[in-house]
């Protein structure tokens, strides 16, 4: 005998003997006196159900007087998900990517499509799958397990950072060290990381800003950076120092008029790591302009990328 293959007389007649009559009619109240004949007759007849059977029928019965009483709940006021809603999606993706394949399609089921999909983005093909094959299987999990769920996911939330704070590392956090280290250093590293993950070395450059980026920006920022008071022609001409000509030419017509009278070309020997300091102090006007919103850096980069 199979649950699924069990009319509900049975069904009833089964719990009948689990619960005993007295227990059982006082729980299935609003039963006619025929019907509760029946059921009484019926459970009579039957013999040798198995213990499995059993437990299935008790089971099913108890998550299905669960889910009535769940479903005449105040919905308003008992969402159980409700507070995923004030995390990004990077927190909620940092909330449940170690957990198993069932919590996460149920956790994703509580989101707006939208965000569903972002979050579901970043997960290997493999576990992708094995997210949608649960999502398809959703309705099975008891009442009982989705409060629990829901109740363990909500005391992680304790343990996550603020959005402030919260990364996961990736090309942008690689750019941000690199722009912390001497130039010389930050050339070293990219070198290698263009021989040993080309893609991700592309995707670091996207984020990582060097002195021949602010060599090759678009008219308009070029316009707006080197006439910035701030620039110093006796650093500027050490920067330049090994250019082409035609680029030092470039870089000195956008300059002011007073920093145009003024700017000679280094000839005295020099060496890299003066170079690379000079470099780096326009580097870093260029971030401060930023931070200031006089330019932006993403117009930089993402003009840069597309000329390499």
């Amino acid at each position: 005998m199979d649950i699924d293959n069990i009319n509900g007389l049975d069904k009833a007649a089964i719990l009948f003997q689990i619960l005993g009559e007295s227990l059982a009619l006082s729980m299935f109240q609003g039963i006619s006196e025929a019907n509760t004949l029946r059921i009484r007759v019926r459970s009579r007849e039957l013999r040798n159900i198995p213990l499995a059977l059993k437990e299935s029928v008790l089971e099913e019965y108890y998550f299905k007087m669960m889910s009535t009483k769940y479903h005449n709940f105040d919905k308003n006021e008992n969402k159980l998900f409700s507070f995923l809603i004030e995390l990004n999606n990077e927190q909620v993706f940092y909330l449940i990517n170690t957990e198993p394949p069932k919590v996460i399609a149920l956790t994703l089921d509580q989101l707006e499509q939208k965000r569903k999909m972002k979050i579901m983005e970043r997960f290997s093909p493999e576990m992708k799958h094995s997210i949608i094959m649960e999502l398809g299987k959703l309705n099975e999990i008891p009442l009982e397990g989705v409060v629990s769920v829901a109740k363990e996911l909500k005391n992680k939330i304790s343990f996550l950072p603020s959005p402030k704070e919260f990364s996961r590392g990736g090309p942008k956090s690689i750019a941000n060290i690199l722009n912390q280290m001497t130039v010389e250093d930050a050339e070293q590293y990219l070198e290698q990381l263009s021989m040993d993950d080309p893609e991700l070395y592309t995707e670091v450059k996207k984020h990582f800003l060097s002195f021949d980026d602010l060599l090759e920006m678009p008219d308009h920022i070029m316009k707006v950076f080197w006439r910035n008071p701030e620039i110093d022609v006796d650093d500027l001409s050490k920067a330049l120092k090994g250019q082409e000509q035609s680029i030092i030419e470039n870089i000195s017509s956008y300059l002011s008029k007073r920093n145009q009278r003024k700017f000679t070309e280094f000839t005295e020997p020099l060496s890299k790591r003066d170079i690379d300091s000079s470099q780096l102090s326009f580097v870093n006007l260029a971030r401060k302009m930023n931070d200031t919103k006089e330019i932006k850096l993403e117009d930089i980069l993402e003009e840069t990328d597309l000329i390499e």
